[in-house]
């Protein structure tokens, strides 16, 4: 059975699709379900059909919020699909994505080219090194441009764009050139349901489009020794060699294929999903990556072998009502219902009590998914997005996972006071499915504060208090979530006691150094402690819950209790009262609670607030009172591009000012202009 779970899952492709909102790229998801035959229809954005789609939020926006994925057949190949939100807010959601899918489409509106989060995409796909394709969609839209949307993934990406297509008019119809097969394309049917009708190229078109091939070899020739041996000789290249050279380059992430259509249309998918198969990624492909076993600085590679001990990493967490469910992916042996399971974070050993493959908002039961395979998993209460599940016979772990902190904050409050003490309860919920979503008590005002990583994301989050937990929820106004950190580097080091009211008294000796990071947004805690320590009984224990009281501590901030950032802490010493003695958990707890205090007394805190990267399209003739209200709200321009009457501005500012920017560009610009944002970087308070 292991060997035929482990053929079976290679041959399966974990692919994204991910894009700037309103892209399309939910469209090219549908029209790939329908095409592929796992859908009979073709679910519309517009009309809340869409499949991928499937919460009741997502299709009154027509916006995707949570990812969703489902398993797709085509051809001969096995895809797993993940859809992503385009949003910037939902940023997360598509970075936990990136963490285990192996290739993605990048889509972009061919009239527009690469927009703001269409950036921070690519830097997501890149720091995950997952393999892209690019997808020139709605080419059938007025100002649609294939090449300024070449030159803008050039200049803005700063990646090699190869286009295998051309842009082709047959009967007034949009059609495709095959660049690499030497076809032509046509898309004949009813809307969205449009099929590929393939012929050779008319002999009147021929002569230019071996001129566009040519010109394709040559460049994957430049990067690509083997086909390079070929060109010099001026031999022919066949479709299969060229196919096999652009694969090598993809993955090597040299080069970035660019396709094109129109996905409301069902223009190109046909050709988009044989490039998937084609120069995306199976797992075999990619270089294992690497595992932290036990001992410090032992690290193994995670060889793709289903008889191996197993080896998972959770993605995503639903909530529902029957029980946590983990969407995670099989990176090494096979996953059996009934399996027990080790959480090395957790220290302890959970069992699988359901295991399923994943289609949107439904599950099918699985017997078993082996290495490569994304699957859904119940009974596996107490894990956290991130954590690695692994055979309790052989213990290791994936590197801990960082998520973005929230920038906007939002007050909420319930009609009553049991109503708060169930709101509780459910925002404790919403955090457990969303990390960059986190809430606590305002000390002054004794308000509940929801933050998050913008308005339409703290938009969502009281829409599922109300809808989704029926909870009758008072909103406040939008404010910003301030951060904390210090000016100058401090070591504090000494012995810290207390005595609690019933005479027990707990002590903790601590050497801690504390530095700024004025370049990084986190919280970096590592320990550097003496070697004699680590032979001690119980070391590695109390050293891990050192790092633990540190990073807690932090989180609830030093002189205006604002969580701390741009920090790194270096855990020095650690002793208990007694001379080679370790102090206990509890000890070293309130002696670091003590120490941070101490820390907010000693240090010259800073106070810092969020700065927005700012993408803003508007007329050219509103261009210059636009302009005058960045600068007016204290912000700086960066950049101005004009082309055809439409004005791209690239601009920073602080979030603070920028909380109505919306509606005042709506009033000035008569409803023409558009604006996207995210986070830069933190600076401090003006």
């Amino acid at each position: 059975m292991a060997a035929k779970t482990k053929k079976q899952s290679l041959e399966y492709q974990i692919f994204g699709v991910a894009a700037h909102i309103d892209a399309g790229k939910t469209t090219v998801s549908e029209h790939m379900l329908y095409l592929s035959g796992v859908q009979h229809r073709v679910g519309q954005v517009d009309e809340g059909t869409a499949t991928l789609d499937f919460e009741e939020m997502e299709r009154e926006r027509g916006i995707t919020i949570h990812s969703a994925a489902i398993d797709l057949p085509w051809r001969d190949h096995r895809f797993t699909l993940i859809d992503t939100p385009g949003h910037v807010d939902f940023t997360v959601e598509v970075e936990r994505c990136m963490r285990v899918i192996d290739g993605v489409i990048l889509v972009f509106d061919a009239s527009r080219g690469v927009e703001a989060q269409s950036e921070t995409v690519w830097r997501q796909a890149t720091r995950h090194g997952v393999r892209c394709i690019a997808f020139l969609n709605k080419l059938d839209k007025l100002g649609a441009d294939w090449d300024a949307s070449i030159e803008s993934i050039r200049t803005r990406l700063g990646a090699e764009p190869l286009s295998l297509q051309l842009v082709h008019e047959v009967d007034g119809d949009l059609a495709l050139v095959d660049l690499v097969g030497r076809r032509l394309l046509r898309f004949e049917g009813e809307k969205g349901g449009a099929e590929c009708q393939v012929s050779d190229w008319p002999d009147e078109e021929r002569e230019l489009w071996e001129l566009e091939r040519s010109a394709v070899v040559e460049k994957v020739a430049e990067c690509d020794e083997d086909l390079l041996e070929s060109f010099l000789a001026d031999e022919e290249i066949s479709e299969e060699e060229l196919q096999a050279a652009i694969r090598r380059q993809v993955l090597d992430q040299r080069l970035l294929p660019v396709l094109g259509g129109a996905a409301l249309r069902g223009v190109g998918i046909e050709p988009l999903l044989d490039a998937v198969s084609g120069y995306l990624p199976r797992p075999m492909d990619l270089p294992a990556p690497l595992l932290a076993g036990e001992g410090e600085g032992v690290t193994e590679p995670v060889e793709l072998d289903a008889s191996a001990p197993v080896v998972a990493e959770v993605f995503k967490l639903v909530s529902t009502r029957h029980g946590p469910i983990a969407w995670l992916r099989v990176y090494r042996g096979t996953l059996v219902d009934g399996m027990q399971l080790r959480v090395p974070r957790l220290g302890k050993t959970i069992r699988v009590h359901g295991l399923f493959r994943l289609i949107a908002d439904s599950q099918e039961r699985l017997a078993e998914a082996g290495p490569g395979q994304v699957c859904a998993v119940k009974g596996l209460r107490g894990v956290q997005t991130g954590d690695t599940l692994c055979d309790p016979k052989r213990v290791v772990r994936f590197p801990e996972w960082d998520f973005p902190l929230p920038v906007i904050s939002m007050a909420v409050e319930a009609r009553s006071v049991d109503e708060r003490d169930e709101m509780i309860k459910s925002l404790d919920l919403l955090g457990f499915e969303d990390p960059s979503m986190q809430w606590r008590m305002d000390e002054d005002t004794g308000q509940l504060l929801v933050s998050g990583m913008g308005e339409l994301h703290l938009q969502i989050l009281a829409d599922r208090l109300s809808h989704g937990f029926g909870h009758e929820v008072l909103l406040g106004a939008p404010r910003v979530a301030l951060r904390e950190t210090i000016a100058e580097s401090l070591r504090l080091s000494g012995d810290f006691e207390q005595q609690f009211p019933n005479g027990t008294t707990v002590f903790a000796h601590l050497d801690i150094e504390f530095s700024p990071l004025p370049d990084e947004e986190l919280v970096e805690i590592a320990a550097q402690l003496p070697e004699e320590l680590r032979s001690r009984r119980g070391f590695r224990e109390i050293e891990q819950a050192a790092l633990q009281a540190l990073r807690a501590e932090l989180s609830a901030g030093l002189a205006q209790g604002h969580p701390v950032t741009q920090l790194r802490v270096l855990l020095r010493n650690i002793a208990g009262r007694e001379p080679g003695q370790l102090p206990t958990v509890e000890e070293l707890e309130v002696g670091i609670s003590l120490l941070v205090r101490d820390l907010s007394k000693k240090a010259k805190c800073l106070l810092l607030e969020p700065w927005m990267l700012l993408d803003i399209d508007v007329p050219e003739d509103r261009l210059s009172p636009v302009i005058g209200e960045i600068q007016a709200q204290g912000g700086e321009v960066r950049d101005v591009q004009v082309e055809s009457a439409l004005a791209r501005i690239e601009a920073r500012a602080p979030l603070s000012r920028l909380l109505d920017f919306s509606t005042r560009l709506r009033s000035q610009t008569q409803g023409r202009g558009s604006a996207s944002m995210r986070l830069e970087q933190y600076r401090p308070a003006q």
